[in-house]
């Protein structure tokens, strides 16, 4: 939460105890069986949602109106106020903001409340209070503290603010009825609950609706879009690729619904990561952004199998530690309160592949709609990247891919490449492989045939591994490097080199040992001493073992 933010909380609960002070006397209800009551029906209410527009809000405002009549407001506010922070899965930040918010609207619905003219007109003036300090609150919140447009909750806002007065109305025939009875009672709790089913059904009805809507602007957004694609690529030949690929991707965000993406190629050469294209960024910020130039083994870390959907990868907030010296956060913008909400701090990687080989990717932000991909991005996504690898297969960025990245390294070269890794602190996993019993296999099917199976494990390891590592062997040793920051990865790798091999050779086994810098040793000689230990204490226990220390 920003500086700003904490001065606008604190505000709202200073403001609101001004109004509780000149709301005296407060008053607290006793009655055990209706506080039960009423927290038990918090807590529910406040897991019921009512979408209107693009807002959701929880049924407990209405629940508010109903309990007035019952127990006093200042009863129902510090309930409310014990029952907010129990939101499902949000931030401290929104459930703190939520709390002033809900602080500031019952202070003064209160304050109305206490001096409403006449006792009857007390919960419309509680309705008018609690309702309107919300709007004015939400478009005060909008308009200084996000980039979102006012324009689309003004409506929504006031239909809120007349569905509240509108159900203050109906608990206020609770007043008017010449004498409290049974019947009377049951009477408003029927209307009410009437009310609330209609207000269901109704809103239930519009969300259809808005889901049609929606459905039919992304159709048509597509064709838009889709007819676009042919006059971009016919440019593909002009000496200008770099305006080809910002047009497309222009195109591919606007067809897909993002309003920010950047283009990043694989440089083998430099093993760098070069920005090409971007879209929806700032000419300034893209200079910053292409000063800036990852390593192509740190980037490929984000492309682990947990993080794949599909063919592409969405990496949720918080779920790998990232170097903030190459995150850009291109917009600033407010986060919905849904559960597929996408964060600011969510990545979308889309890969592109040419020739089985990771060349680069794009970075896909800030969905239009603010949720999470679904599978209709993900497959528009997966084509225009294969349209991104056409174009540049063919540029003057090819020389980029083109340069092959040597997976099998000389002993000396991988024990350099280890060292400069533990000297920068750079978190990778090392495993030692060990064909069991190989001499037994020369001797007793040839020394072709051994060397058929140790080719065989080199390809498998350059399958596997592609642009994740380096690798080399002395006879029928193989020692890897994984840039991965975990270990898993790197056993499931070494489990499928292993698989590969058995099925082709059912009778050869392989033992292993990985370990973890710097998790398992913190040096290159501890790194092979703890690696060797290993490997040995597997073949001791039998062979055909990895061993994960």
């Amino acid at each position: 939460m920003t500086k700003k933010t904490l001065i606008f909380v604190f505000s709202l609960f200073l403001i609101g105890s001004v109004f509780l002070f000149f709301s005296k006397p407060f008053i607290f209800s006793y009655d055990i069986r209706m506080i039960i009551a009423s927290l038990i029906a918090m807590v529910l209410a406040q897991y019921i949602e009512i979408p209107i527009g693009e807002v959701r809000f929880t049924a407990k405002p209405f629940l508010y109106l109903f309990l007035i009549p019952f127990i006093t407001p200042e009863t129902i506010m510090f309930f409310s106020l014990l029952t907010t922070p129990l939101t499902k899965k949000t931030s401290w930040q929104i459930r703190f903001l939520r709390l002033a918010f809900e602080f500031l609207q019952f202070s003064v619905g209160i304050f109305l409340f206490r001096h409403a003219v006449y006792d009857y007109l007390s919960v419309v003036y509680f309705a008018v209070g609690y309702f309107a300090t919300n709007i004015i609150l939400s478009f005060v919140y909008i308009t200084f503290f996000t980039k979102t447009k006012l324009k689309q909750y003004i409506g929504v806002g006031f239909l809120v603010f007349l569905l509240g007065l509108y159900a203050s109305l109906i608990v206020t025939t609770l007043y008017i009825l010449p004498e409290v009875k049974l019947t009377y009672l049951i009477f408003t709790f029927l209307l009410y609950t009437g009310f609330l089913v209609q207000l269901y059904y109704t809103v239930t009805a519009q969300v259809w609706y808005q889901e049609l809507r929606y459905e039919q602007d992304e159709i048509k957004r597509e064709i838009e879009n889709l007819s676009k694609i042919p006059a971009v690529l016919e440019e593909q030949d002009t000496e200008d690729v770099d305006k080809v690929l910002s047009d497309l991707l222009e195109v591919s965000c606007k067809m897909i619904g993002f309003s920010a993406a950047l283009l990043n190629l694989f440089d083998y050469k430099s093993g760098r990561v070069v920005r090409v294209a971007k879209y929806g960024i700032k000419d300034e910020d893209f200079e910053m952004l292409k000063s800036r130039q990852p390593q192509i083994k740190d980037t490929l870390i984000l492309m682990q199998s947990r993080f794949d959907s599909g063919g592409v990868y969405f990496i949720p907030k918080g779920s790998i530690d990232l170097d903030q010296t190459y995150i850009f956060r291109p917009l600033e913008y407010t986060m919905l309160d849904v559960n597929n909400a996408w964060d600011p701090d969510d990545l979308f990687l889309v890969p592109l592949v040419y020739d089985n080989k990771t060349i680069g990717y794009i970075s896909f932000d800030k969905p239009v709609n603010g949720l999470r991909p679904a599978k209709r991005e993900i497959e528009l996504s997966k084509f225009f990247a294969w349209q991104f690898v056409q174009i540049v297969k063919e540029s003057k960025y090819r020389s980029f891919f083109l340069s092959y990245y040597p997976e099998e390294a000389t002993v000396s070269e991988l024990m350099e490449e280890i060292s400069k890794a533990i000297e920068m602190k750079r978190t990778f996993s090392f495993v030692y492989l060990d064909v069991d019993n190989f001499d037994k296999i020369n001797l007793e099917k040839g020394y072709i045939f051994g060397d058929e199976i140790l080719r065989e494990i080199k390809n498998s390891l350059e399958n596997e591994i592609r642009n994740y590592g380096l690798y080399t062997n002395i006879g029928d040793e193989f020692m890897i490097l994984l840039w991965t920051k975990s270990k898993s990865d790197a056993m499931i790798l070494v489990q499928k080199v292993i698989e590969n091999i058995k099925e082709k050779y059912p009778y050869v086994s392989i033992s292993g040992a990985v370990v973890k810098y710097p998790v398992d040793a913190d040096n290159l000689e501890g790194i092979l001493n703890k690696a060797k230990t290993a490997l040995v204490a597997g073949k001791k226990s039998g062979g055909g073992r990895i061993i994960n220390l």
